[in-house]
């Protein structure tokens, strides 16, 4: 059952930055970054919640069973109100029972305040833990050309060159303004936090030309900036997808009467251009379509072209796409050039699911046709690995395990480098992160 999930206000207020104290039954557990928040819950109520990090600084000891208890005391230290905590995901959403936090780490946690006094002002608020030490967990190693950047949950990777990228931290769900940004030197070995890209860009004059005043409404967006162009991509209240330039102006619409769809994801290629693509949840068919930022069609609307199980895959010059499922029967990948509606099976396997990364279709620059295609799926004993489908021999080659444990409300994508030698693979989740796929380093594809 889906624990519990506040629905945040899009313009989140930090109401205090708190002092906090903790009575922990296991002292190795510690709450920092402790603030209070408004919000509102499920049913549209005024909530505060205490939020912040459970850090486990036990060199010995997991910790599983995990409940936190928060009282909160106002500048009299008179307690004004008490919560009960969880353990919770960058998208707020409460973990699994059998969670453990293993040593070293930390979790987010959010812990709902009733105040005793609608009135009262909160000063501090205490986090008491409660939990069972459990025997550390082994963590598996990481196949040899894989090196991980981070355990924070990444949803997003711009590669700024072949030697470093710039990624995003949080939840998958929310405004690029709402995620942490950082940079990464591949030679360097080094990780810098940045300012958002485009923050500046996103003001006020932004919203009120793309007619996104309304914070909910802005929060939905979904916007995204072309990362080597200059104008955006977005959704308006009713799903309309547009296009403009980066200060809002000139805008164009792409397509209409997406009320009903749930926008999942863009994936950009050079050129300004991208593929949108939607759906549900865990298990249903994914619908795309191929556009560039100027608001010019590549392929066929929505609905006009073949449904995939698994999140398509764009190539670079954004005319071919590579998905799964089963048409005539037969159930594999698919080549489906988006510009004359060639579509061919490639190879037949059983695909993940649409929480998976897309396949990356890779073009012989001779040919110019698409002679290689990455894809991650799940071996038979229902673990993640790397492949690589050589097309010119009709061949399916396994290449390395894979670093993903997704369960099915996570999700994974990745990046292939400008040349086409490294993969940036990222995940949310409780076993989220950022690794760095060395293609160098494993078997060639042939």
């Amino acid at each position: 059952m889906r624990a519990h999930k506040i629905a945040w206000l899009a313009a989140l207020v930090v109401v205090f930055l708190l002092s906090f104290g903790v009575a922990a039954q296991e002292s190795a557990l510690t709450a920092e970054a402790v603030e209070v928040v408004s919000g509102v819950d499920d049913f549209g109520q005024p909530v505060l919640t205490a939020v912040g990090q459970l850090i486990n600084s036990s060199d010995e000891n997991a910790y599983g069973n995990i409940s936190l208890r928060a009282e909160a005391y106002d500048t009299e230290d008179t307690l004004v109100g008490e919560g009960i905590g969880v353990l919770v995901n960058a998208c707020d959403i409460g973990l699994l029972p059998d969670f453990a936090l293993q040593p070293g780490d930390s979790q987010p946690f959010s812990a709902p305040l009733e105040l005793s006094d609608p009135e009262a002002e909160v000063a501090r608020v205490e986090i008491s833990a409660d939990a069972e030490a459990l025997d550390p967990a082994s963590a598996a190693p990481l196949a040899e050309g894989i090196e991980q950047i981070t355990d924070d949950e990444t949803v997003n990777v711009e590669w700024i060159n072949g030697r470093s990228l710039r990624f995003a931290t949080g939840c998958e769900t929310d405004l690029f303004l709402d995620w942490q940004w950082y940079t990464y030197n591949i030679q360097l070995d080094a990780q810098t936090e940045i300012v958002t890209p485009h923050a500046a860009d996103a003001d006020e004059t932004l919203r009120e030309r793309l007619e996104l005043q309304d914070d909910t409404v802005f929060a939905h967006s979904m916007m995204r900036y072309a990362p080597d162009g200059d104008r955006l991509v977005y959704q308006n209240a009713i799903n309309d997808f547009l296009t403009a330039y980066i200060d809002g102006r000139v805008r164009r619409g792409l397509y209409t009467g997406l009320n009903n769809r749930s926008l999942r994801g863009i994936f950009w290629q050079p050129n300004e251009r991208f593929i949108a693509y939607y759906y549900g949840a865990y298990g249903d068919p994914v619908y795309y379509f191929v556009a560039d930022a100027e608001a010019r069609v590549v392929s066929p609307a929505l609905p006009n072209n073949p449904p995939s199980v698994i999140v398509p895959g764009l190539s670079r010059d954004g005319r071919r796409v590579v998905l799964a499922g089963e048409f005539e029967g037969v159930l594999g990948y698919y080549l489906y050039v988006v510009t004359n509606n060639f579509f061919e099976l490639q190879f037949e396997a059983e695909p993940p699911g649409n929480n998976f990364p897309a396949p990356i279709p890779i073009e012989n620059t001779e040919t110019e046709l698409i002679s290689q295609i990455y894809v991650a799926r799940l071996d038979e004993e229902g673990s993640a690995v790397l492949q690589c489908y050589n097309r010119e021999q009709d061949e399916l080659y396994d290449l390395t395990p894979l670093p993903l444990n997704l369960a099915d409300d996570e999700r994974a994508w990745w990046w292939m480098s400008p040349d086409e030698t490294q993969i940036a693979l990222a995940a949310d989740g409780v076993n989220g992160g950022l690794w760095l796929i060395d293609l160098t380093a494993l078997p060639a594809c042939e």
